[in-house]
């Protein structure tokens, strides 16, 4: 009775025990329970799971043996992963009761390929299985795989396994006459090869000719060769893979196609390939030769992928061979020497609607680098190569290949073409010279960038349906609205790293004229070009725009401008806040489109004046790059980030209100001291302000005007001048300019005072002019018409006297009181008498009608 109850007390703690850390979520697809048991240190499968479950995980535990009848409460389970368990034994009975399961995988973990890790019927009850991955387990180079537990397979689709440095397939594998995919390429680790194979000979596969094998897949692996005919059992091959097998030389691999002539093979993909091989300098597998490419003549291939594969030849038949079939070709980032324009003659592959030419990093330099050879020869162009009309090619037979710059020419692309990358291509290769284009009206993308190219001048023909094109990394200097009009539906153009000027993207500028242009235009990329101002706010349909690696000090348009911009990057320029109606416009672009801004890289400021920039970064609806928290400097030029200030904001913003408070409250503390000490003068003075205030509103004293006068001027002088004021002064003043003088030799009844003479002139005539002369200094009464000129200047008439000073007079003699009342402007030097046409007597008469001031 005590082992009853104790056996019922262990199956209920284990029950619940597995409730609570497998979870079970239903499976509304599979029609059952999804049973999630990852990363649990499981040592055995759980035995109370839901019967109707359909999928389980039990990946990441450490379930070393997968014991009998593990499973056989679990009769609906299709779906079964046991990834990076330890799991390194399987019991005959582990898989009893799962005829419905379709995949198992079991990669990852420690299971040997042998008779005592996998016993002959432990696949039996697995007839339903599709999908069987066991590799990934086994680190041995040598061993014989039991090929016999496959057997049972009938209906396996896909199979993933390790394989042996010598292996054969053995006959066991003939079981598997459903299997579509078959994958031997499991990788290897520093201390591990999983996929061990060295060389697939001509009877590796031989197990296989009456199976339905399409894709074989042998990346990652160690593969050394592959001879001729190893691919002949593969009656319906489609796809083969030789990604990252950077020990097979790449022209043995194209060799092995021999076995496929005459069949169709969707894809060949060889991805960076060789690379092991030409760092021991073979050179010969680093050359597509014509004879490699005559494996190749009857088979028919769409895709083929040999970039990043240490090309260093490829024979111009290539294009001819593949032309047929070819739907997608990649040649990118190799070392292709040779003729530049091969590529040209991807024209007559009418399939093609792929094609990557990029980065030849050597290609045709030693052609340009050298000056030998005749262009004709170089650029021979017949009826089955390029297929190309060239234009102006009037060249003279021992011309130079420079002499490329002063050829145009009109280009064939593929009529069924989307996506041409010619990034890096071509090196140095001078002028633009495409003036055309045919067979490009499905051409969706065209890269051109990295060619040291220049001279973007005339417009290209054909190019109206492009979509995007990538010019960066050539000479924009001179590009013109002209070229950038041949395509007016871009959505996205690159103008990166063009060496660009600064009016370049200013109004009137030729390249931003051309861009208006681009009424579709989404995506605009302008970076490294080292401009301090732009103006692209005429770009109106721009939701990215990529103006990194400049010299901006601000966004490159005004508000409104954009209005469906969704990503503006202006990292690494010269910003370093943003004032307060910037902010409300990428708030708005916030708001409204979820705008993403990247300002990483700028020399931003934490100063007080960007204090609430800093502030705005952190409350913002935009999205920043870093989540906002960029390096900058302060006031005192210490490095912090924006995150530290904004978490210091208050302590920040009270030390600089404090900077901006103290020398106000100092300057309102003397205003009130300087209006409190004008108030007292106010009070004490208070009738002299009143007279200055009402004089200045015009409500004191009226000054007189020359018409409160009879004569214009009295002139008074010695008797030494008599004949100079009688003749010169009067005839220049009077008779020519028509003034009213009285003059005392004249005027100066007999018989009376002269002093009364004198006052009463003085009193009659606008002006006072005194005739200064040593003479008239001498004269006993010249002091007394000093006096009485000076007594009657007052506010009403200010500026009465103007001197003519005759001759070298002594200045020091004239009295003080004379020149007080005399301005500066009223003193008139005369060398010598004038006659009376002089200029001088001109001046004489603008200074006697001035009015006083």
């Amino acid at each position: 009775m005590k082992i009853i109850c104790g056996l019922i007390l262990t199956l209920t703690v284990t029950s619940s025990t597995s409730q609570k850390t497998c979870q079970i979520k239903p499976d509304p697809q599979l029609g059952g329970s999804r049973v999630d048991c990852q990363n649990l240190n499981l040592t055995s499968v759980p035995g109370d799971l839901p019967p109707n479950t359909v999928s389980m995980d039990l990946s990441g535990n450490n379930i070393t043996i997968l014991r009998d009848q593990a499973f056989v409460r679990l009769p609906r389970l299709m779906y079964l992963n046991i990834v990076n368990s330890q799991v390194s034994r399987l019991e005959a009975n582990a898989f009893k009761g799962l005829s419905l399961l379709l995949s198992l995988r079991l990669n990852n973990n420690n299971l040997q390929l042998d008779n005592h890790t996998y016993p002959e019927d432990v696949f039996r009850p697995l007839q339903s299985l599709t999908e069987l991955n066991i590799g990934n387990n086994d680190c041995r180079l040598r061993g014989t795989t039991p090929d016999w537990i496959f057997k049972w397979l009938i209906n396996l689709e896909t199979l993933t396994i390790d394989t042996f440095e010598y292996d054969i397939f053995g006959s066991g594998f003939g079981y598997l006459q459903k299997l579509v995919t078959l994958n031997i390429g499991t990788g290897f680790e520093d201390d591990c090869i999983h996929s061990a194979i060295g060389v697939i000979q001509n009877h590796t596969f031989s197990v296989f000719e009456n199976t339905s094998v399409q894709v074989l897949n042998v990346k990652d692996s160690k593969l050394l060769a592959i001879h001729a005919g190893a691919y002949l059992p593969f009656k319906n091959i489609s796809k083969i893979v030789l990604e990252n097998v950077m020990t097979l030389p790449t022209a043995m691999a194209l060799r092995a196609f021999y076995g496929l002539n005459g069949k169709n093979v969707s894809q060949v993909l060889m991805r960076n390939s060789n690379k092991y091989v030409s760092r021991n300098r073979n050179l010969q597998s680093q050359l597509i030769t014509k004879e490699t490419l005559i494996y190749l003549t009857h088979i028919c291939i769409e895709h083929l992928d040999l970039s990043y594969s240490h090309i260093i030849y490829l024979d111009e038949n290539l294009i001819l061979v593949l032309s047929r079939c070819i739907k997608y070709l990649d040649l990118s980032n190799n070392n292709i020497l040779g003729d530049p324009f091969i590529f040209f003659q991807i024209s007559i592959c009418k399939n093609l609607l792929f094609l990557d030419f990029s980065d030849q990093y050597t290609f045709n330099s030693h052609i340009y680098n050298s000056g030998e050879g005749n262009f004709d020869s170089k650029f021979k162009m017949t009826q089955n190569r390029l297929h190309t009309h060239i234009r102006h090619m009037t060249v003279s037979e021992n011309s130079s290949v420079s002499k490329l710059e002063s050829v145009e020419m009109g280009i064939r692309f593929p009529p069924n073409l989307r996506i041409c990358m010619l990034r890096g291509t071509f090196t140095r290769l001078g002028r633009f010279f495409i003036t055309g284009v045919t067979g490009s009206s499905h051409l969706a993308k065209l890269d051109l960038s990295y060619n040291e190219a220049w001279g973007f001048v005339k417009q290209i023909n054909g190019l109206r349906s492009l979509n995007e094109i990538d010019l960066s990394g050539n000479e924009g200097w001179g590009m013109t609205d002209d070229f950038l009009q041949s395509f007016p539906n871009l959505t996205s153009l690159a103008l990166n790293n063009m060496g660009f000027d600064e009016d370049t993207l200013r109004r009137g500028g030729s390249v931003l004229e051309g861009l208006e242009t681009m009424h579709a235009l989404r995506y605009l990329d302008i970076v490294g070009n080292d401009i301090r101002y732009m103006d692209l706010g005429s770009i109106r349909t721009l939701i990215s725009l990529n103006v990194s690696r400049n010299n901006l000090v601000s966004v490159p348009f005004e508000h409104n401008d954009l209005p469906d911009l969704h990503i503006l990057d202006l990292s690494v320029n010269s910003i370093t806040y943003f004032d307060d109606d910037t902010m409300d416009m990428l708030e708005s672009l916030g708001q409204k489109n979820k705008l993403v801004l990247r300002l990483k890289g700028n020399p931003l400021s934490c100063s007080c004046q960007s204090l609430l920039f800093v502030r705005w970064i952190f409350s913002s609806s935009v999205t920043f790059d870093s989540n906002g928290n960029y390096s900058c400097v302060t006031e005192y030029g210490a490095l912090t980030t924006t995150q530290t200030v904004y978490n210091e904001f208050n302590y920040h913003w009270t030390s600089c209100q404090g900077r901006f408070w103290l020398p106000v409250s100092i300057t309102l503390m003397c205003l009130i001291a300087l209006l409190l000490v004008s108030a007292m003068l106010v009070s004490r003075n208070w009738t002299r302000i009143a007279h200055h205030i009402l004089v200045l509103m015009g409500r004191g004293i009226q000054r007189v005007t020359r018409q409160n006068f009879n004569k214009d001027a009295y002139v008074a002088h010695s008797d030494e001048e008599l004949q100079f004021v009688m003749q010169d002064l009067r005839i220049g003043l009077e008779d020519l300019h028509g003034l009213k003088l009285i003059l005392p030799d004249r005027d100066f009844l007999p018989g009376q005072f002269v002093a009364d003479h004198v006052v009463e002139s003085i009193n009659k005539s606008w002006k006072t002019v005194l005739v200064v002369s040593d003479d008239f200094l001498d004269d006993p009464w010249s002091y007394f018409i000093i006096k009485s000129t000076a007594y009657y200047i007052s506010n009403l008439n200010p500026n009465r006297v103007i001197l003519l000073m005759v001759g070298n007079v002594n200045r020091g003699r004239l009295p003080e009181l004379l020149l007080n009342v005399t301005d500066e402007e009223d003193i008139i030097q005369l060398d010598a008498f004038p006659d009376p046409h002089s200029d001088v007597w001109v001046h004489v008469r603008d200074r006697i009608l001035t009015q006083a001031v």
